[in-house]
């Protein structure tokens, strides 16, 4: 263990007190809480300026650090950035022998670390964060202007609560592990899905293509040889012909419903509001479309929806004797929502019948839930709410500002694309790939919020792929995303995608997918244009950093 000799100890004994207190610091929280409680613990037992918690990454990302939790100042820093680990870094030692003391000597030992060069941090303690194996998963690292020197009491404590971060580190791997395996699960389900699907729809397409011409025919015959016969032969005979001109037709009709169930005609070209409008044009009690989202929905989703709509509007004329049927659809949070309500009896059993059944392993298969609730005398409403992510297409790119709790900051983004002081995004190009492709000049795009609301429609004037280590001043100016200068944007950038990386990596179907300096990035430039489609709406959140689709912002 490398040490640097002090002639006095500087560590106060209220420091030493609160390192030893640092239990009771940490005792109410598990998981990222934790990590944050410690390095915001053992900053404050040190005075030490800078606390942060670094997770070794396994392959194919060997070699670079991902910070979890960090305590700068006095202040809660954002996590997810990564570093490649080397020799010019004290945290190295700490990685090859399991801990480094340095109380004085950082800057004379490691001119080259960023943080001891700009900010004069010239004591160093680090102690590495064991796994489950023995393997290091990790380390703790703590800096200061001032010595750090502690005994070896304060030692043995932090081994402890070093074993206890690296225990948090697994158990982050395994659920991130879990969740890959869960979307892969998924995966193979809606695979299955959607061939199902597609068949059913061919299976669709060849009855009205085929038997059912056939039967149209058939019926055009009966009835023409019925007219050339006229009225003078055998009465028997022209009642029969009469009865297979009518079974002729009843049988065109049964096949029509029978191949709208199976897939409903006009959905994929006209999407989901056509369908339903078709559906209760059929209906024979009313049904009310209350609401359709802003934006067509992928054609997975769309579908379910439909299902929904057709099973509620089976059940409540044959079982709930309702008088009439809502229908609503809307997409929220990165999430689509499908409502289904009769006004009849109620009381339905969700496990009592094949097709509510249906729908719900049908909406498990693209990660949903359905729920029904049906109290006796109340009507019966089916919910399903699906994640819009997975699903994503090239039906309908577009660009969405903001999430929940960013305080407004992407309402003001959304506000500057419609008065024209915003004309740019920058943003991964493979969340353009899952849209079908980037956006073609005088393309229109329409401009989301986080609710879902169309607000604003935008006409793309120039579009651009660089690598992320390309776009400079070049290509872009420092007012354009919204800062200083570009290097902090980069910054921002490099921890941001590091933050949502496994988000990311399931999206893209690629467990391994970092960002890096190579990674394409899209540029789009745009100018606001006037759509009556658009919604004002007051309010919402935001964020400066836009998304292309459901899941991510760039």
């Amino acid at each position: 263990m490398p040490t640097a000799d002090v002639p006095n100890d500087p560590t106060s004994a209220r420091e030493r007190d609160l390192l030893r207190r640092l239990a009771a610091g940490t005792a109410g929280y598990v998981g990222d809480a934790f990590l944050r409680a410690m390095v915001r613990h053992l900053a404050a037992a040190f005075g030490a300026e800078l606390a942060f918690i670094g997770e070794h990454l396994p392959a194919p990302a060997e070699g670079r650090v991902r910070v979890l939790a960090r305590w700068q100042d006095g202040v809660e820093m954002p996590e997810g950035y990564e570093f490649d680990l080397d020799e010019t870094m004290p945290c190295s030692v700490v990685r090859r022998d399991g801990m480094l003391v340095l109380p004085i000597g950082t800057s004379h030992a490691y001119p080259r670390d960023r943080y001891v060069r700009d900010f004069g941090l010239d004591s160093y303690l680090g102690v590495a964060l064991p796994g489950a194996d023995e393997a290091q998963v990790g380390y703790v690292a703590l800096m200061a202007s001032r010595p750090m020197q502690p005994d070896e009491d304060e030692l043995a404590v932090l081994r402890i609560f070093a074993a206890r971060a690296g225990a948090e580190i697994e158990r982050r791997r395994h659920a991130a592990a879990l969740r890959t395996r869960d979307a892969e699960v998924a995966a193979a389900r809606a695979r299955v899905l959607d061939a199902a699907d597609s068949e059913r729809q061919r299976i669709g397409r060849d009855l009205h293509d085929g038997a059912q011409q056939r039967i149209v025919a058939l019926g055009h015959l009966i009835g023409i040889a019925r007219r050339k016969l006229g009225d003078d032969v055998d009465g028997a005979a022209l009642e029969l012909l009469d009865r297979a001109h009518e079974e002729a037709k009843l049988a065109t009709d049964e096949l029509r419903e029978l191949a709208r169930g199976l897939h409903p005609a006009g959905l994929t070209e006209k999407g989901l509001g056509s369908a339903l409008e078709a559906l209760a044009a059929r209906s024979p009690i009313p049904m009310r479309i209350d609401a359709l989202p802003d934006r067509r929905l992928p054609a997975p989703i769309e579908l379910t929806a439909y299902y929904l709509a057709a099973e509620g509007l089976t059940n409540a004329v044959k079982y709930a004797q309702a008088e009439g049927v809502r229908v609503s659809a809307s997409s929220l949070l990165g999430e689509a929502v499908v409502t289904v309500a009769d006004d009849g009896r109620g009381g339905a059993d969700p496990a009592g019948g094949s097709g509510l059944a249906g729908l719900k392993d049908r909406v498990a298969a693209l990660g949903g839930e359905l729920t029904v609730d049906s109290p006796p005398g109340e009507g019966t409403t089916l919910t399903a709410v699906i994640p819009l992510a997975p699903w994503r297409s090239a039906n309908e790119p577009f660009l969405e500002f903001g999430h929940a709790e960013d305080g407004g900051r992407g309402e003001r983004n959304i506000q500057a694309v419609i008065s024209g002081a915003k004309t740019l995004s920058v943003t991964l190009a493979r969340e353009w790939e899952l849209e079908g492709g980037a956006p073609r000049v005088g393309q229109r795009l329409p401009v989301m919020d986080h609710l879902g609301r169309r607000r604003a429609t935008v006409e793309v004037t120039g579009v651009a792929s660089v690598p992320f280590m390309d776009v400079d001043d070049d290509w872009l100016e420092p007012e354009d995303v919204g800062v200083a200068d570009l290097e902090s944007w980069r910054s921002d950038r490099r921890s941001f995608y590091a933050t949502i990386r496994d988000e990311l990596a399931l999206l893209f179907g690629e467990p391994g997918w970092q960002f890096t300096d190579e990674e394409p990035m899209q540029l789009l430039w745009y100018k606001a244009v006037a759509d009556e489609r658009d919604e004002p709406a007051a309010g919402g959140g935001g964020d400066d950093r836009d998304a292309v689709g459901d899941a991510t912002k760039a």
